[in-house]
């Protein structure tokens, strides 16, 4: 059983709005900045090391009508850094083109450097490359300028390449991603240019960035640049996202409009390497494209979520869960595939997981396992695996990583994390809430100021969550289901929604059909007399028109992280 617990013990005062509660609990001093961040907070592009080196090189391309080739990375961040860049400088000359690799290759000015053609006088690298050291070195013996606009660590000394990195010198925001680097870059362009505007246009795709790339939303610098790329939706290939599914982005959207629609859709384009669908997406300009591109895209992410949906089934019945670890080796998983599979096992079993497959190393003549490591709460699970000795390759944050470990370590590291983690105490999933309320005590308005406060929430600052007590199951009616209690909904039937008294439903996304059900058993177990429940989950707004009713009507929903049946 999940352990709930207050995210802190700050007191709040009764008369307190809920959203001033909130503020209190987060420690936000300043809620109307939080909300609405001034651009005061936006640090001067000039202050990133090599920026006014880098900008003189491209400019002076420009002007010479050099061919310029921008190469793109693969990834959400990835795509929207090519489509800034791409066509920020595609309003200056007509002579830029874009090349990339695919998602198996891996990230890198390594995996395209036989595409970049003899005649391509500058090289300009997004999202990627920093420690591309052997690629840059090719390319400037060859006599052609490379110009890296990245956000990654820097683990290796580059001389051959001119980088714009935030990782270097003391720039203040660590956290930007390849996305907003490039809108700073095009800002100094279009100053030394005497544009004004320009980089503006493109605000949007560094928000979509920022977000997809989970860099921390805490950053005030990065709240402004997502709030404002919100507000000012202009791409055609994301306003065409929103549009097929059906999000209004007139008045702006939200991150996890950024979150859970737009990146997943250009991310599976990126799992089955078809990456250039994406970055078609962010660069054209035809808009009869985008909408043949839009609904070959969805097709890919609903593939995607069948396929995994598949595997982790498949998955679920044959792990060995008597272990603090769980190491699942499936050797039909796609690479792009295997760290949703690990993130969904963790959830499922909260127990850190690695998927891997088995790999054959040419180099060393030995066989490997590859793929992805997943932690649950708190645990270091990247540091523990680097610290063991027992792992060829640990990279990435500390709770989704890539790995890499000889075959004969598979039985080690099982002991290694028998071991290291204690199975009652690291194991226990934890679920933290920032308020707790009483179903009968919440209005709309409430929720209403709920979804304000949270709109720009991700890394370092996750949505909202509450403990409500005292919600009772109720039955509903649909043509479909007739009478029930508990619906089971979606293409793949992987959302769960239960229905309860005060106009509230309770949602639960991408899990298994079985969800809840012991709601359901106990509600028409004929010895209770209610089924009473305690939520923890963040609270949302849905409103629709109900064609049988003729009208609109609003729905408070929570979306569950966890319940518990009141006996």
């Amino acid at each position: 059983m999940a352990k709930w617990i207050k995210r802190n013990s700050i007191k709040v005062s009764d008369d307190m709005l809920l959203i001033e509660k909130l503020a209190k609990v987060r420690g936000i001093k300043n809620l109307d900045e939080w909300m609405n961040p001034p651009s005061s907070y936006m640090n001067s592009p000039y202050s990133l090391e090599n920026i006014d080196e880098a900008v003189r090189i491209i400019i002076e391309h420009i002007y010479k009508q050099s061919k310029i080739v921008v190469v793109a990375d693969i990834d959400t961040d990835g795509v929207c850094s090519t489509g800034i860049m791409f066509r920020f400088l595609k309003r200056l000359t007509p002579n830029v083109s874009i090349i990339h690799a695919q998602r198996s290759k891996g990230h890198g000015l390594e995996t395209v450097i036989d595409l970049i053609a003899d005649d391509v006088d500058l090289v300009v690298v997004v999202d990627s490359s920093s420690n591309s050291v052997d690629a840059c070195k090719e390319l400037s013996e060859k006599g052609k300028p490379v110009v890296v606009i990245d956000h990654h660590k820097i683990e290796r000394n580059n001389p051959y390449a001119v980088i714009v990195n935030c990782q270097l010198g003391s720039y203040p925001n660590k956290s930007l991603s390849g996305s907003a680097m490039c809108y700073k870059v095009c800002q100094v362009i279009e100053d030394y240019m005497g544009l004004q505007g320009l980089a503006n246009e493109y605000i949007d795709l560094a928000a979509v960035g920022l977000v997809a790339d989970m860099m921390d939303v805490r950053n005030m610098e990065n709240r402004y640049l997502i709030y404002n790329g919100m507000n000012n939706i202009k791409n055609i290939g994301i306003k065409e996202i929103l549009r097929q599914s059906k999000i209004d982005y007139k008045e702006g959207i939200r991150s996890t409009d950024i979150s859970f629609k737009i990146a997943p859709i250009i991310g599976a384009c990126s799992r089955f390497d078809k990456i250039e669908l994406a970055i078609e997406l962010v660069t054209t300009e035809d808009e009869e494209r985008v909408k043949e591109l839009v609904k070959e895209m969805i097709k890919l992410n609903e593939s995607r979520k069948a396929e995994q949906k598949e595997v982790v089934e498949r998955a679920t019945e044959c792990i060995d869960n008597s272990n603090n670890v769980i190491i699942y080796i499936d050797d039909e998983i796609e690479s792009g595939f295997r760290g949703l599979i690990a993130t969904e096992l963790a959830e499922r079993f909260s127990k850190p997981v690695f998927v891997v497959s088995k790999v054959y190393n040419k180099e060393k003549n030995t066989y490997e396992y590859k793929g992805s490591g997943r932690s649950i709460g708190v645990i270091p699970l990247q540091s523990l695996c680097a610290d063991s000795g027992l792992f060829i390759e640990a990279q990435g944050h500390e709770s989704a990583f890539g790995v890499s470990f000889s075959v004969d370590n598979l039985d080690k590291i099982i002991s290694y994390f028998n071991d290291t983690l204690d199975s009652t105490e690291d194991l226990q999933k934890v679920i933290e809430y920032d308020l707790e309320l009483s179903a009968n005590n919440i209005e709309e308005m409430d929720i209403m100021q709920i979804e304000k406060f949270s709109r720009i929430v991700g890394q370092g600052f996750p949505e909202p969550k509450f403990l409500i007590k005292g919600l009772v199951a109720e039955e509903s009616y649909t043509k479909k289901l007739g009478d029930h209690v508990r619906a089971v909904m979606g293409k793949s039937n992987d959302t769960v929604k239960i229905n309860c008294e005060g106009n509230f439903a309770l949602m639960k996304f991408r899990t298994h059909e079985n969800y809840a059900k012991e709601i359901e058993d106990h509600f028409y177990d004929k010895s209770n007399f209610c089924t009473e429940l305690d939520v923890v989950g963040s609270l949302n707004l849905n409103k629709f028109y109900n064609r049988g009713l003729k009208r609109w009507v609003t729905t408070k929903q929570i979306f569950i992280d966890d319940f518990r049946i009141v006996e």
